[in-house]
């Protein structure tokens, strides 16, 4: 297992989400069809809301939905297939609201119950067998992947059918027990606001109606606003009694259905309305909800009533009961070997292996279920299985395109500072760089996703355990440069750096282990305590990386790893470090990463042939690794479970003890059953038969785990232990009753009844694959390409400093000017690329991460004819260029990299005709801004031009609600000087409950010499003046990023499809130009959908054939990279300074805001040619903060 075995005494249900649904399609092209992955799925909201998004409105395709669902707790898979089968069933639309009560009440009333048990009896029929299944009513758009799935739910669903069978006093106990679970389930806390998230920019009016309705709902079973449940209502939910916590109710305490929708549109003012969003009131959200809820059930009962089983289904779930991490090794294994059986267990604590459904995944299959997914979204497992195990399995199975995206979220921990790179275990451009998978927000620097509403929950709740939610998007690196068309490319790194940044990782991947560490942490707070019990990684998760990094990077591997090697066998920071270095160099061998010297088959052969140890005395030939079983008796361990139960999540491991040695062993199997031995020496297998009782059964605890051979040949005698894993939260509880080594159970090697060795694991068969086979074997390595960029790191081997690469000059002409003395010069072409001129000739070289040109150096070999630029990485906060936006053809469409997609049509407008209504919006807007760039002297520029951007930005929000003027304007002028190079009209503000943000739907008009475009300019003239145009003024580099914004903003809502004669392929440029007298957008989108804006504008009907619809969003900053909400800030109330941008700022002196009287009246800046003083005086004065941002236009 790639995790660590833990212990989970005290377990939970979640059959209802925690968060707000959101569209998994939003950063796919329209026509793109969808493989996703949904990994800890949970209850099936995404969904219904990515269907929804994509099912109304004008579209563009009819798009291709591919859903693929895995949980642990299969009591969640089989709630959500009884959801979607009774939406597939007719009269759907008419019982959404008893489908209401089955999902997420308690109780139900007597129809909502017979519904429900209706359902099941009909899928107990169905479930027979997958063929069964497959060819049922539901078959076509509903598949298991793997038969134990299938099993697994037919086995709950007769669960539910059997509490209406049973006698007259069992269901009196049964509802009595259940009664009483639920009353134990709910908190003790005396508030309660999780829900409160889930209204974004206004959780601080949610808070107190999110706390009402947990009381309410817990003390009911319902969700009402009246605090007593009808007396009807009275039948247990038996989908809630069962699931790995027992046979009994063991919901989560902190669940709440309100969690799960987009409570913002309850709260933010309807247009035609100027309610408060404080008026707004229990009933009202509850209402609001339902009515979400309804929506997607009628879209999703929509689309499954048109597809039958006689045509390929446009959209279809498969299901899958088990481990996420085992599933993604498994459906690798499956891509690459073309086999449905793998090697990978289904879940810890189980000794069956996955196989796939071969009617689906194998081969010949007319429609093959996919292995591989252009998004995959991963929950909040990272809180349970560590961010590094997600993505070395979902980096192998991600689609190589520019759109493909694994999403990860975070709920655990209140401090949003640092936890990205903690969780990562190094530096985040590092990590990248060696798992070729990045957070798109961290090269941008920015995010459309908000989670500042999280800062102002912990702000208003001081002194409470808070979570915070971070949802991160990542792409494959070297997406965002549309040059990069390998996006498996290499890199290279000299072996010494990529054995320290490896080692790097392993010190942080084990910082548990460091003594020093630990004895701090007991002297923390009670939570930091019980948070360093929490371990994700054990030897292999960290070979895993390795695994990936060797598969991507040129280098001397060796090298690397015997540097890697020595570095580790020399710590002296890990205290218990070498105790696991014997497992650490079985699990690099297990996964052909690399074979120490001393674990050759020759050496190993040799050492046996000699020595004759006793425990392989009759073995005629030795492997390099053996398995080694350990069988616990049941009498042993059931006294120890209630201690283990009371230590939290205890790690679980085994190690092989002699007189002087001790070798750890992390990566351990464990389940409770029988196991049976045939044959003996080398020639024994085991076979073990789960006990389906668990833990509440009597077998004994059967544990295993691969060794090195060589280290039971060391030392005799030999025991083998299992034990827990040391933590200052796990010691606490269980010193006492364990002692100091936390000892669980140990044998003596010789004992036979108690310990086997084995050539294989338990339960394999002979041509069941070798254990190396479930990583490496059948990728190639990485070879040299023509191109090759050079990595260097800093000294420490912890962040990237620069790029190199080598260019061979073959082109005859410019080995001509190389000879005769040329130097070549470097411009820079984008964020990701640079231009090298040699003479009149020039080429692009593309790089992973963002560069900077300035500051580039060149090594000439004239002789031998190439070139090797030097390239400073361009990483620092407030350092990205003009070209931030990318917009990347991809096949016929175009990817965008950084901004998602919105259905516009789908977002409420909200009113903004009571300013006392709209409080929230400043401060929601406001927060783009991290306490940083609140420090930066602000004007016309600050010498960033992404913060330039925000500025704007903010002050178009400002005005267009209404909150920074009396009267929105008519339209926005973006300029550069006195020079306007596109019109902005606004027609809506919009909530993206999604993101938990807000958007401007707008209608940008470029400037263009169009006969057309001035004579309906003309037109409309006598409406436009300065009294409500709003001039937007701004320097060269902000309007080459608002020119890069236009594109990416009109492509990101666009319901029209690009023409064949389209300028962006007839041109082959994106955007098309920068000269502002020219459109740097496609005429594709012009003047379609444009009622809405002739309806809010009619006088400016005339413009409609020339305006194409946009969506504008705020830029937040990252609160994982920088403070936000400081202090200083004051996030509540206080507004950003208004930059000089957000004024007339040809007419307003930068210095005191005095207005000039007319053209001419101001002074310029000879040099910027954009500030403007009233005297000579105020500039003097300004010069001292105006001389840092002050930069002469380029030529």
């Amino acid at each position: 297992m790639t995790h660590p075995v833990i212990w989970r005494g005290q377990t939970f249900f979640y059959p209802i989400g925690n968060t707000p649904a959101v569209c998994l399609t939003q950063d796919l092209c329209p026509t793109e069809k969808a493989d996703i992955l949904l990994l800890g799925c949970g209850d099936p909201r995404h969904i219904f809301y990515t269907v929804y998004t994509n099912s109304t409105g004008s579209q563009v395709a009819s798009r291709k939905l591919d859903f693929t669902c895995c949980d642990l707790e299969s009591a969640v898979i089989a709630r959500n297939v009884i959801l979607f089968t009774l939406l597939a069933d007719e009269g759907a639309v008419q019982k959404v609201s008893q489908i209401w009560n089955i999902f997420f009440h308690f109780y139900l009333d007597k129809a909502s119950h017979d519904l429900l048990i209706s359902q099941c009896r009909k899928l107990v029929k169905l479930s027979s067998d997958l063929d069964s299944w497959n060819n049922g009513p539901y078959g076509h758009f509903l598949r298991m992947c793997t038969g134990d799935t299938l099993v697994e739910l037919r086995r709950l669903w007769q669960l539910y059918v059997k509490t209406t069978t049973c006698t007259p006093s069992e269901a009196e106990a049964f509802k009595s027990a259940y009664a009483a679970d639920v009353e134990a389930s709910k908190t003790k806390s005396a508030f309660v606001y999780t829900s409160s998230r889930a209204a974004g920019p206004l959780s601080m009016y949610a808070l107190q109606i999110a706390n009402d309705h947990y009381n309410i709902y817990w003390e009911t079973g319902i969700c009402s606003a009246v605090s007593e449940r009808p007396l009807e209502v009275s039948y247990p939910n038996t989908t809630l009694a069962y699931s790995m916590v027992g046979d009994k109710f063991g919901v989560h305490y902190g669940t709440d259905p309100l969690a799960c929708f987009h409570l913002a549109e309850a709260f933010a003012p309807a247009v035609g309305s100027a309610r408060h969003p404080e008026k707004v009131t229990l009933k009202d959200v509850i209402s609001v909800c339902k009515t979400q809820f309804s929506r997607w059930c009628t879209s999703v009962s929509k689309v499954l009533r048109s597809q039958g089983p006689s045509s390929p289904s446009p959209f279809i779930i498969r299901c899958f009961v088990g481990d996420a991490l085992s599933l993604c090794q498994a459906l690798d294994y499956s891509h690459i070997t073309k086999s449905t059986s793998t090697p990978f267990p289904l879940a810890p604590w189980k000794t069956a292996c996955i196989t796939l459904d071969p009617s689906a995944y194998g081969t010949g299959t007319q429609s093959p279920a996919p292995t591989m997914f252009n998004v995959i979204d991963t929950s909040n497992l990272l809180d349970h299985v560590g961010v590094l195990n997600i993505l070395v399995v979902t980096i192998p199975i991600l689609q190589r395109t520019p759109s493909a995206t694994v999403y990860t979220e975070g709920l655990s921990g209140s401090s949003p500072g640092d936890t990205l790179p903690r969780q990562l275990c190094g530096d985040i451009a590092t990590i990248g760089l060696l798992l070729g998978l990045i957070p798109v927000s961290f090269v941008s620097q920015f995010t459309n996703r908000s989670n500042m509403h999280e800062l102002l929950l912990q702000a208003t709740t001081k002194g409470s355990r808070n979570q915070n939610h971070e949802r991160l998007a990542w792409k494959l690196l070297g997406c965002a440069e549309k040059l990069l068309t390998d996006l498996d490319c290499a890199i290279d790194i000299a072996p010494e750096q990529l054995a320290g940044a490896f080692f790097n990782i392993y010190l942080n991947m084990f910082s548990n282990e460091n003594t020093e560490q630990k004895l701090a942490i007991v002297k923390q707070s009670l939570d930091s305590i019980t948070l360093s019990g929490i371990i994700h990684y054990h030897r292999r998760s960290f070979v895993e990386i390795l695994g990936v990094v060797k598969r991507r990077v040129i280098t001397d591997w060796d090298s690397t790893m015997n540097m890697l090697q020595d570095k580790i066998q020399n710590d002296r920071t890990l205290m218990t470090g070498m105790n696991f270095y014997q497992d650490f160099c079985c699990q690099l061998h297990l996964l052909g990463v690399f074979d120490v010297d001393w674990l050759s088959l020759q050496k190993v052969q040799e050492v046996h042939r000699v020595e004759r140890p006793f425990v392989f005395r009759d073995w005629k030939t030795l492997p390099q690794t053996v398995c080694v079983v350990l069988c616990i008796p049941r009498a042993r361990i059931q006294p120890l479970l209630p201690a283990l139960d009371g230590a939290g999540t205890p790690v679980l491991q085994c190690d092989v003890r002699g007189v002087v040695t001790s070798n750890t062993f992390s990566c351990i199997n464990t389940v409770f059953g029988t196991i049976k031995i045939n044959g003996k020496d080398d020639r024994k297998t085991a076979a073990i038969e789960e006990d389906t009782t668990r833990r509440y059964g009597t077998s004994p605890l059967v544990v295993w785990f691969w060794v090195p051979s060589i280290v039971l040949m060391n030392e005799h005698p030999l025991s083998i232990g299992l034990s827990v894993l040391s933590t200052p939260a796990t010691c606490m509880p269980l010193v006492m009753k364990l002692g100091f080594d936390l000892s669980l159970f140990r044998a003596d090697i010789g004992d036979e009844q108690l310990v086997h060795i084995l050539r294989q694991r338990p339960n394999a068969v002979p041509e069941c694959p070798e254990e190396k086979s479930m990583q490496i074997s059948g990728r190639s390595m990485k070879t040299p390409g023509p191109v090759i960029t050079f990595v260097t790191l800093d000294k420490e081997c912890k962040k990237p400093l620069t790029f190199t690469t080598r260019v061979d000059i073959i082109e005859p002409d410019m080995k001509a000017s190389l000879t005769s003395g040329a130097t070549p010069t470097v411009d820079q072409v984008s964020m990701h690329s640079i231009a090298i001129a040699l003479g009149d000739k020039s080429f692009q070289s593309p790089f992973l991460l963002p560069i900077d040109a300035k500051k580039a150096r060149l090594r000439i070999a004239r002789k031998s004819f190439y070139i090797e630029v030097i390239l400073p990485l361009k990483l620092a906060l407030g350092e990205t260029g003009a070209d931030m936006f990318p917009v990347i053809p991809k096949g016929g469409d175009l990817a965008l990299w950084n901004m998602h997609r919105v259905n516009l049509d789908q977002c409420m407008p909200f009113s903004i005709a009571n300013r006392k209504a709209l409080d929230w919006v400043n401060p929601h807007v406001a927060l783009m801004l991290s306490d940083r760039e609140r420090r930066i002297p602000h004007g016309l520029m600050t010498g960033s031009t992404l913060l330039d951007v925000k500025y704007t930005i903010h002050s178009m929000f400002g005005h267009a609600s209404g909150t920074a003027s009396d009267k929105p304007p008519l339209c926005y002028a973006l300029q550069e000087g006195s020079m306007i190079f596109a019109m902005l009209y606004i027609t809506d503000l919009r909530l993206d409950v999604g993101t938990h943000s807000i958007v401007a739907d707008a209608w940008v008009m470029p400037s263009s010499p169009s006969f057309a475009k001035a004579k309906a300019f003309s037109k409309v003239s006598s409406h436009l003046n300065t009294s409500n145009m709003k001039q937007l003024g701004m320097g060269v580099e902000e309007r080459k990023a608002w020119v890069h914004l236009l594109v990416a903003a009109t492509e990101r809502c666009r319901t029209w499809e690009h023409k064949i004669n389209c300028e962006y392929r007839v041109q082959g440029a994106i955007p098309l130009t920068f000269d502002p007298e020219e459109s740097p957008i496609c005429s594709c989108g012009a003047g379609v959908g444009v009622e809405a804006f002739v309806k809010r504008y009619p006088m400016l009907r005339p413009l409609a054939p020339h305006v194409t619809r946009a969506a504008i969003s705020p830029l937040f900053a990252l609160s994982y990279m920088e403070k936000v909400g400081g202090p200083e800030a004051d996030v509540t109330t206080k507004t950003p300074p208004m930059p000089a941008s957000a004024v007339a700022v040809p007419h307003v002196c930068a210095a005191c805001g005095k207005e000039g009287s007319g053209s001419g009246s101001l002074l310029i800046c000879s040099r910027c040619k954009v500030v403007r003083y009233c005297s000579a005086d105020c500039q003097r004065n300004d010069w001292k903060g105006h001389k840092k941002r002050c930069i002469a236009p380029s030529s």
